[in-house]
This record gives structure tokens, C-alpha cells and sequence, in this order.
């Protein structure tokens, strides 16, 4: 594979990060060759080992005059701490995956760069699925990460927060997958034949909403169910119970009083993960 000539730095090593630089490795075409930061020994030890292309510095200053642009990966709260003193250049480009972080609030911190663009990419990303959230949609940034999933634009960085929102359902997916696979075993399936089963039946349906066109998904429940059916039995007994409603209850709460942010050294009692 032949090298695209893009140096990309990564400042922080963890979850979504190594994902992305998984996808990046893998993925047809040009290869940027990648920097990265020495916090997370074992994550960019096992990545330079794998890839020839990923080159592990002995710090973040080094990572920085070493690349063209900067991703920026890291916990908000830990974020003051690890930029402060680190000199970057006018010519980078700031790549920053920091939660609740625009771009605007993250001009000062990496001054004198001035191109900055929030991006929120998630773990599937790894495997090319899922969106990959980028605002503003600079025009190197878009070359840099294309086809490792749905590229989904934004110019206003005030509705970032609708769509970091939106993503906090991950983890009740698979605790409603785990526990339709957990029913069935309860009643006497075998649990390697549930598994199987509900994880395919799962994978389908989102198959087919994601081919579906966009002006049919509201027909989408009625299409998967029969008049007096079973799908229809538990839709309806959902309903009955506000079980989507709640669901909207809890996303407008943490959209109204999640404060994902605080200032260096501080605590917000009222901040939840």
C-alpha cells in the first residue's frame, strides 16, 4: 500500500482512537503514516508492533512537530492538563475528538492553529460501520477519514450535542439484545443458538432500516408486523407501557442537564457520564 504522504499525530491512545487507527490501517488506498502519543503503553506498543506505519514518540510535544495534523483524544476533564504547554503550529490542521468540546472552545488551547473540527467517531468504526460525526467539514479532514463509515456533515457545531445525545444509546442496545437472548435461554434454548439467532435477527433489521429509504421509515414498525401478531402483541404492550416515551424522557434529560465538561481541577456535582 502506498503512503499518501499525510502525517497524522494521535494525542491520546484509548478506545475510539485505536479503533479509528485500526480502520485507517486497513483501509484500501492511501496510508498516512501515524504518531503516536506514549500515554496508553500498551495500546501504541501493540499498534506500532502491527502496523509499520504507526510510529509511537517518547512524547506529545514530539507527536505534534512531527504531523501535519493533530488528533486530539482524550477525556474532557483531562484535557487542560495534557494541552498546557504544548506549542502548535499555524499550518496544522486539529482533528479533536474530545466530548462537548467544539471547535470554538477548543481555539485557544491550540492556538496558533486555526482549522479545528470536532469529530465523533464511535467503536464500530473499527469495522467501517457506523457514523463518523465532522464538523466543520474541512476539506483534508474528509480525505483523511473517508470510507471508514457514513460520513455525517455538520456546519453548526451547536447541534454536535443532538447527535452525541442520539449515540448514548449503545449500551441499552445491547442490554435489550442481551436480555432477549437471556429470555430465550430461560425458556430452554440452548444459549449458543440464541445468541446466534437474536444477534442475526438484529443485524438484519438494521440491514434493512439502513437500505430502506428515508421516507419510509416511519412505515418501517407496520411493515414488520401482522394485524393481532406477535410483533404487533409487543409493540403495542411497549407502548402501553411509555416505554418509547421514557426513552425520549431519558434523552432529552442528559441533552437539558449532562455537563460533560468542567474546568481543570473542578467538579460538577450535577455531571454524569
Amino acid at each position: 500500500m502506498r503512503d499518501s504522504g499525510m502525517r497524522i499525530g494521535f494525542l491520546g491512545v484509548g478506545t475510539v482512537s485505536t479503533a479509528v487507527i485500526h480502520a485507517l490501517s486497513v483501509r484500501p488506498g492511501g496510508r498516512a503514516t501515524l504518531f503516536l502519543s506514549p500515554r496508553s503503553a500498551d495500546a501504541t506498543e501493540k499498534l506500532a508492533a502491527t502496523y509499520p506505519h504507526c510510529i509511537r514518540l517518547q512524547s506529545n510535544q514530539a507527536v505534534i512537530d512531527a504531523s501535519d495534523m493533530v488528533v486530539i483524544s482524550m477525556r474532557p476533564q483531562q484535557m487542560d492538563a495534557a494541552l498546557r504547554g504544548l506549542v502548535f503550529r499555524p499550518d496544522q490542521i486539529i482533528a479533536s475528538f474530545v466530548a462537548a468540546m467544539p471547535p470554538s472552545q477548543m481555539a485557544s488551547l491550540v492556538a496558533p492553529a486555526t482549522r479545528i473540527a470536532q469529530l465523533v467517531p464511535l467503536p464500530p468504526i473499527a469495522l467501517h460501520k457506523g457514523p463518523l460525526l465532522i464538523c466543520p467539514p474541512i476539506p483534508e479532514i474528509m480525505a483523511a477519514f473517508a470510507g471508514l463509515g457514513d460520513i455525517v456533515v455538520l456546519e453548526d457545531e451547536t447541534k454536535i450535542r443532538i447527535v452525541s445525545c442520539a449515540s448514548a444509546v449503545m449500551s441499552t442496545y445491547y442490554e435489550m439484545q442481551n436480555s432477549i437472548i437471556d429470555w430465550a435461554v430461560e425458556r430452554g434454548l440452548d444459549r449458543s443458538i440464541s445468541a446466534l439467532y437474536v444477534r442475526s435477527l438484529l443485524e438484519g433489521l438494521a440491514v434493512a432500516a439502513r437500505r430502506a429509504d428515508e421516507a419510509d421509515l416511519d412505515a418501517l414498525p407496520a411493515e414488520h408486523e401482522t394485524k393481532g401478531g406477535l410483533n404487533e402483541r409487543v409493540r403495542a404492550g411497549l407502548m402501553a407501557d411509555d416505554w418509547f416515551e421514557r426513552l425520549r424522557r431519558q434523552l432529552d434529560d442528559i441533552y437539558d442537564n449532562a455537563i460533560l465538561r468542567t474546568p481543570a481541577g473542578g467538579h460538577d456535582p450535577r455531571r454524569r457520564s
